[in-house]
Parts: structure tokens; sequence; C-alpha cells
């Protein structure tokens, strides 16, 4: 592995740059803006993480920023998106939590209601046994 992604990028995506061709200049200079770059949802492929790396050493500085701000608007959408979909998705849970839990509770009186009546019925036999053998 290459020695700069060691040093420069987070542990989660060493891996994943390895499998691009990253100029070490961007990778020593930029590591944020190839960590976006890694990290972006809407460049999905790697054929287009790939010509992104390989443009950024023919973009102006103006360019390498604006693409930067475009990237770090991207990931803080998808953050607010993924905390506000992350309440609902717990919000669910806890409403199918309740349910299951209730009907765990149904499901346990109506077994003790079944034993109950099974035990009535057993006292009901053994009466009637003595007061047949009387």
């Amino acid at each position: 592995m290459n020695p700069l992604i060691t040093k420069h990028l987070s542990k989660d995506l060493r891996q994943l740059a390895t499998t691009f061709t990253i100029s070490e200049t961007f990778i020593e200079k930029m590591p944020e803006m190839i960590e976006l770059i890694l990290r972006s949802k809407s460049l999905e492929k790697a054929e287009e993480k790939q010509s992104w790396f390989n443009l950024l050493p023919l973009m102006a500085p103006e360019q390498v920023e604006k693409l930067k701000d475009i990237l770090t608007r991207e990931k803080i959408k998808l953050e607010e998106i993924e905390k506000k979909y992350e309440q609902k998705k717990l919000d669910i849970k806890k409403k199918y939590l309740m349910k299951w839990q209730s009907m765990g509770y149904i499901k346990k009186i109506s077994e003790m209601k079944a034993k109950e009546q099974a035990s009535n019925e057993k006292e009901h036999e053994e009466a009637d046994n003595l007061l047949a053998s009387i």
C-alpha cells in the first residue's frame, strides 16, 4: 500500500483508495478532497471517481474549490437526510416493538387462560370422579 495513502487517508478508505490511480501530490496536498470523492454517493461508479482523480491535476484552483464545495454540500445533505430517516426508522421500530410486546402480552394472557381452563376442567373431572365413587 502506498505510504501516502496510509499517512493521509482515514483507515476505512485506504483499501478503496488503492484501487484508483491518484496523484501523490493530491494525496499529500488535498487528502480531504480525495476522501470526498471516494465517499461521494453521486460518483457511484469507479470510472466516475477515477475520471475526477484524472481531472484534478488539470483543474484550476477555483474549479477544485468549486468541486470541493459541491461534494461537501452533498455530504452535508446526505447526513441531514440520514439523520431525518434515522429518527423515522427508530419511531417505526418502537411502534412495532410495542406492537410485538403487546402481542406477546396477549399471547401470555391467552396461555394463562388456557391453563386456568384446563386446571378448572381437571378439578371438575376429579370432583365428578369423587362424587361417582361415593
